[in-house]
């Protein structure tokens, strides 16, 4: 129970009378100071009673109407309260948002009900800026008695979660020079160990075939013996390595190189939850592991890997130059690729821009790290790095983690990487490690030409930056039991080949 400024006087006041009449000698008014504080004792038992009555018959209901939305869109949350019977004292009902919200001040979001009403409801919206899975907390219910002495406040209600999704990039293909392929994820042969078999084709009798072979329907229809050959089947076991370096935190808000990826990553999470696949993923940031998920067939593992890919963000490691210069993200840029040397574009985030993204964000951050102003100190415990690291790997971050990857796994393993072509050599090496041993490897590879400025700014640039990314695709795509796509947006790359085309 709360005492309020009102109770505190009226204590005070006879407490007051109760002190003047002992020194006084005046038994009336020591009588009419204890008086005072009875009835201050009666106020606070009726306030007890309305506050008890409340929390018995008020029925709070919180419910999203929209339980999935894209970051930034609007969340609403319709509210209703009912008393069983009329209220027995005015009850405010303020709905609290989650930390990361940007919703209406206090007052919009209060429902209130008088006394001797029986319901009121509203509807309240706000937004959240990042993805993720958010829990809406309790509602804080007041009750506040007419003769304003005493109040009390209490969490009632559900406490729903709404999952804020990155935005879907536009236009996505997957494919190979420039033409675009279905990503299928279907049936699947096993290499080592069966798991089943499923019919494959039918080819006539041959002597030593063995007689439960023939498929009678065949043979009935061609008038021949035909047999029926079977392939076997296995559950196709995966792990996801996704690249969310701060070189991949390239191209226009919402529809970054990193954005393309993710939305691969999460589609053949769904294609491999359809099929009752085990899928593992290990996430990969700029100085090592950030997430680790071992393969899984359960309901609950494939929703980790999606609320992990969904939540994830670009990382950037913190400038360490004497001079305060911005190093590049992830060590090096451009490698293999000509156009980002002939027009000196970098990853390095730029200051005019840092706040555009969420790894520009951190980088942000970073340089508020060595930054000594008063501003500086107050706002630093707010922007702590959202990146742990479960492996720190010295060298490249992709290859330590395909490596460390091989070292902890058995059997068979399709290890399927998602990554961009700034650092080729060091891909085409994580891919001839994914296949040691008879295994497979997939790559998603989203070429930075695709995402790095305007495309017919220079179109001969770009195109030939796009032919040694498609060059690099093909030899990749040739290695052994390497099957390699190319990522991006195809209308930009519509784009960019029709300019190619005019000027050749």
């Amino acid at each position: 129970m709360q005492v309020q400024r009102r109770a505190r006087t009226v204590a005070i006041m006879g407490l007051a009378v109760v002190v003047l009449g002992v020194l006084a000698e005046r038994v009336l008014l020591v009588a009419g100071g204890v008086a005072l504080a009875a009835w201050l004792v009666g106020r606070q038992a009726a306030a007890v009673r309305a506050v008890r009555a409340v929390d018995r018959d008020l029925t709070l209901d919180v419910t999203p109407i929209r339980r999935r939305v894209p970051v930034d869109d609007e969340v609403r949350l319709a509210v209703t309260a009912r008393v069983d019977g009329p209220a027995p004292a005015p009850t405010e009902i303020r709905v609290n948002l989650p930390v990361a919200a940007d919703g209406p001040p206090v007052d919009d979001r209060t429902l209130r009900l008088d006394a001797g009403e029986t319901e009121a409801g509203t509807t309240v919206e706000f937004t959240v800026p990042t993805a993720g899975r958010y829990e809406i907390p309790q509602a804080s219910v007041t009750v506040r008695p007419r003769d304003g002495l005493f109040t009390e406040t209490l969490p009632r209600g559900p406490t729903p979660t709404v999952t804020v999704a990155a935005r879907t990039p536009a236009d996505l293909r997957i494919g190979r020079g420039g033409e675009e392929v279905a990503m299928a994820y279907g049936e699947h042969p096993a290499g080592r160990g069966a798991g089943g078999i499923s019919p494959e084709e039918i080819r006539q009798f041959q002597p030593g075939d063995a007689t439960d072979q023939i498929d009678w329907k065949a043979t009935a229809r061609l008038d021949d013996l035909y047999v029926r050959e079977f392939e076997a089947e296995t559950d196709r076991r995966s792990v996801l390595v996704f690249d969310h370096r701060g070189a991949t935190d390239l191209g226009h808000e919402g529809a970054t190189l990193f954005a393309y990826l993710r939305e691969v990553a999460l589609s053949f999470t769904d294609a491999a939850e359809r099929l009752s696949d085990p899928v593992g993923c290990w996430t990969v940031g700029d100085d090592g592991v950030t997430n680790r998920h071992d393969p899984t067939t359960a309901a609950s593992g494939y929703n980790r890997i999606r609320t992990t890919l969904s939540e994830l963000v670009p990382t950037v490691r913190p400038p360490v130059t004497a001079d305060g210069s911005v190093p590049t993200a992830g060590g090096a840029v451009g490698d293999g690729d000509p156009g980002d040397a002939r027009t000196g574009r970098t990853d390095a985030i730029t200051a005019d821009t840092r706040g555009a993204h969420p790894g520009r964000a951190a980088l942000a951050d970073a340089r508020l790290a060595t930054d000594e102003t008063p501003f500086a100190r107050r706002l630093r415990p707010f922007l702590g790095s959202r990146t742990s690291y479960v492996r720190r790997i010295e060298g490249d971050p992709l290859f330590g983690a395909v490596r460390s990857l091989r070292a902890e796994t058995s059997g068979t393993t399709w290890t399927v990487l998602f990554t961009d072509d700034a650092r080729r050599d060091r891909v085409r090496e994580a891919a001839r490690l994914a296949t040691r041993g008879g295994d497979h490897a997939v790559v998603f590879l989203a070429p930075r030409v695709l995402f790095d400025g305007d495309v017919l700014a220079d179109p001969e640039a770009a195109y030939d930056r796009y032919v040694a990314a498609e060059e690099f695709r093909r030899d990749l795509d040739g290695l052994p039991r390497v099957t390699a796509f190319e990522v991006g947006p195809g209308d930009r790359l519509d784009r960019l080949l029709a300019a190619g085309r005019r000027d050749r």
